[in-house]
């Protein structure tokens, strides 16, 4: 997939890698692994459960973070994530099952604007499904999204899974 997206082809074109770059990655978590370990995850921060030590109990967010910023080391270097060499910051808001709230997600989308310059948390993945509930114009979600964006942080969202059903 990261030959497919083109991620390989603008690293090699424009010699970047994801160094001394941060994302923040608000999903179920990241479990250290080979190819992202624990001193690549700059801070961890659980809104389900507090817990400060790094973990994924769901394993959504470790697949995320490799697509991202896995290093290739667990594959002698020939499945890399899209910026293997970015560091993540890894905010949890979904639990064991992959359910989660709103308003945890929010203040998470909180905690990255009050810490993007300490981090340099420069773009967040938010890989989350939510139906419609109001009109963007409205939605806080939607409202904490923009300010991000208005602040400099770039926000990578989910397309959805759902296929071509226009009534899904």
């Amino acid at each position: 997939s990261i030959d497919a997206s083109g991620a390989a082809a603008a690293r090699r074109r424009f010699r970047v890698d994801g160094n001394d770059v941060r994302v923040a990655i608000v999903d179920s978590g990241v479990q250290p692994h080979q190819d992202l370990p624990a001193s690549r995850i700059a801070a961890f921060v659980d809104f389900v459960n507090g817990r400060t030590v790094p973990y994924d109990d769901y394993g959504h967010g470790t697949h995320v973070a490799g697509i991202i910023a896995g290093s290739g080391a667990g594959s002698g270097g020939a499945y890399t994530g899209a910026a293997p060499r970015a560091d993540v910051v890894a905010l949890k808001v979904l639990d064991s099952s992959g359910a989660g709230s709103t308003s945890d997600v929010i203040s998470a989308l909180e905690w990255v604007l009050a810490n993007a310059d300490a981090y340099n948390i420069r773009l967040v993945n938010i890989s989350l499904g939510h139906p419609v509930f109001e009109s963007a114009a409205t939605d806080p979600l939607v409202a904490m999204v923009e300010e991000l964006s208005r602040n400099g942080i770039v926000i990578v969202a989910s397309a959805g899974n759902l296929g071509v059903d226009r009534t899904t």
